[in-house]
């Protein structure tokens, strides 16, 4: 886990060149271990490399010039199945500077040109330069879990970063709010690929790679998505068994590190699962980790100690003080770049940074839910239910006498039969239009971006919602989450659910299997049901919540309403004093939206509006505002 940025300038461009040494420094939380500059003889290509040894740490250093500078690699993350790919005929002759996991592309490469990344299994973001042709391919993993940025600079030419703060640094770039982006930002609550907030700079998506060509012409090609394995067993008992042995064999690989290495082991399914498989593949006790906030009605250290005492794991229970918000506020905005409305960010921050005092390399659950049903949204709701069995003239009636958000209630659940997708991004959106009419915001609300995926899967409806959140929630949302916040600790954290070979057996397996009587992630609790006690499968769902509603109460109310009714924010249009102050009135009702306003206000104000800072801002709100 690493941090890479680079520019590529095509033949016709004029010369020039990006601050590569201040473009690392800006993200040196993503490899505090090393850094490595690399220009070409005509210093067409620059690139460098912060590093955050995992693997291979005597020889494992990149930028990797092969001899004669024929080309040059960089890769940001890890592919998983080095060992295997090593035994290949295509690589087995090929001389190897390293011995570590990323070489392996390069003879790849050669055999199967582009079409290298088909044999990867991983997560990454690599950018692949070839001297002799003079092109540079950019590589984003399958679901998005390593992020890759990038943007065209004046007069020719492409840079690309992990992060956007590189490029903002970089000399070559100036930026602006997208409009358009705002809008998407708070339809979906984070800004979806390939767009950012900031205009020119772009997100190359998951799944996909973009080829810059000697003459300046750039190719963007999707090389795989989410959909169905085309074959996996008939039978349920021998699909949870198919799906164990994928699962098993993803550990297998994500276990291999040469630092400390430990799991995040909460009170759910997803955590349990991973620990008490990886324990078995392992011949030291599992380094396991549980998190306790002080002063939480929520507490899984009971559930996880179970789960350590059943698989001898070497546990630590690890006690968070709820501090105020304010203080960190901006260090998240920070490290995020992109608004963010998912007030889980915190607690996850505060995880990883007391994970960062232990180990270097943390495997978490992230993807169980989206591949097995997880999600109440995937299931109807029974008031949902009881009103679609009305005549629909009724129904049409029901609508004129309420109030307009319950009016926009009453069609979502109509969604549910006629746009899955849709009714995905409804429950899932923060800013519907009776909202927006409340804070006064005329924008034009964009297409749901969770509407576009399921339209474009001809199948099972459930599978195709699965598919809707892997295309848009997932990596835009969870993934980017857990890159920000794992990776301002130097913490690498794997996902073994995500998995591209679980993913795609996972979505063949028919709903009524899948969930057998509507029982959220069913089949997966019967696959746990061999390694876990029966509490935790009996647990309620519970995540990283965040008491927003209390945290305005607090004080961050008082702090939102000087931030969002400045004359700054204000003369932006985005919305209006009254609209501002109609939320914090309501804070039960609203404090999650206005958390939202408030890390839009932030990036702005962070990377548009003022310098940018090169370190993690240590100013609180109360000062900011």
């Amino acid at each position: 886990m690493c941090g890479i940025a680079g520019l590529f300038l095509p033949h016709q461009a004029k010369d020039k060149s990006a601050d590569i040494s201040a473009m690392l420094q800006v993200m040196a939380h993503r490899g505090p271990d090393s850094e490595k500059i690399y220009q070409s003889s005509n210093r067409r290509f620059q690139a460098g490399f912060k590093r955050l040894a995992i693997i291979d740490l005597e020889t494992g250093e990149q930028p990797i010039v092969e001899d004669g500078n024929r080309r040059v690699l960089l890769c940001n993350g890890e592919i998983y199945n080095y060992k295997e790919l090593k035994r290949t005929p295509e690589t087995q002759n090929y001389s190897y500077q390293s011995n570590g996991d990323v070489e392996v592309i390069l003879p790849l490469h050669s055999a199967h040109g582009n079409e290298f990344v088909n044999l990867l299994n991983g997560m990454f973001a690599i950018a692949l330069y070839e001297s002799d042709t003079h092109r540079l391919i950019l590589t984003r993993d399958r679901l998005g879990i390593k992020p890759l940025y990038w943007a065209e600079v004046n007069g020719g030419g492409i840079i690309f970063a992990s992060e956007i703060k590189p490029l903002l640094v970089s000399g070559l770039i100036h930026t602006a709010v997208d409009e358009q982006a705002v809008s998407s930002y708070l339809a979906h609550g984070y800004v979806p690929a390939p767009n950012t907030l900031y205009k020119g700079i772009n997100k190359l998506p998951p799944g996909h790679q973009l080829v810059a060509e000697a003459n300046g012409v750039l190719k963007i090609k999707r090389y795989w998505q989410p959909k169905p394995a085309d074959k996996i067993p008939a039978q349920t008992a021998d699909i949870e068994d198919y799906l164990l042995a994928l699962l098993s064999d993803s550990l297998k690989m994500q276990l291999r590190s040469d630092v400390p290495l430990g799991a995040l082991l909460s009170g759910g399914i997803d955590s349990g699962l991973m620990v008490a498989i990886s324990a078995s593949l392992i011949d030291k006790p599992l380094n396991t980790y549980t998190v306790r906030f002080e002063g939480s009605t929520v507490d899984e250290t009971p559930l996880a100690s179970m789960v350590s005492e059943r698989y001898g794991t070497n546990h630590h229970e690890l006690n968070i003080a709820e501090t105020g918000i304010g203080d960190h506020l901006l260090n998240l905005a920070w490290h995020t770049e992109e608004p963010l409305n998912d007030a889980s960010l915190l607690p996850n921050f505060m995880i990883e940074q007391a994970l960062g005092k232990h180990l270097r390399v943390a495997l978490n659950g992230t993807g169980g839910d989206e591949i097995f049903a997880g999600y109440k949204r995937y299931f109807q709701m029974p008031i949902e239910r009881c009103f679609l069995s009305l005549p629909s003239p009724i129904r049409s009636l029901t609508k004129k006498f309420v109030s307009p958000m319950q009016s926009w209630q009453l069609n979502r659940a109509e969604h549910f039969n006629n746009n899955r997708g849709q009714y995905i991004h409804d429950h899932t959106t923060s800013f519907p239009s009776p909202i927006r009419d409340i804070i006064g915001n005329g924008q034009s609300i964009p297409d749901s971006i969770q509407a576009h995926s399921f339209t474009n899967f001809n199948g099972d409806p459930q599978t195709g919602s699965l598919i809707a959140d892997l295309e848009s929630y997932l990596p835009e949302d969870l993934l980017l989450l857990l890159d920000r916040s794992s990776m301002a600790a130097s913490v690498e954290g794997r996902v073994p659910f995500l998995d591209h070979r679980l993913v795609e057996a996972a979505l063949a397996v028919p709903s009524k299997a899948r969930t057998p009587g509507e029982e959220p992630k069913g089949l997966e609790r019967n696959i746990a049901r061999r390694f876990l006690p029966e509490p935790i499968l009996k647990a309620p769902k519970q995540g990283f919540a965040s008491p927003v509603p209390k945290w305005m109460h607090a004080g961050l109310g008082k702090q939102a309403k000087r931030l969002l009714t400045s004359p700054t924010s204000l003369e932006r249009g985005w919305w209006t004093r009254q609209g501002i102050e109609t939320l914090l009135a309501n804070p039960y009702r609203h404090a999650f939206r206005v958390y939202s306003l408030i890390m839009l206000e932030l990036a702005i104000r962070l990377f548009i509006e003022q310098p940018l800072s090169k370190t993690s801002p240590s100013t609180t709100l109360e000062e900011f505002c």
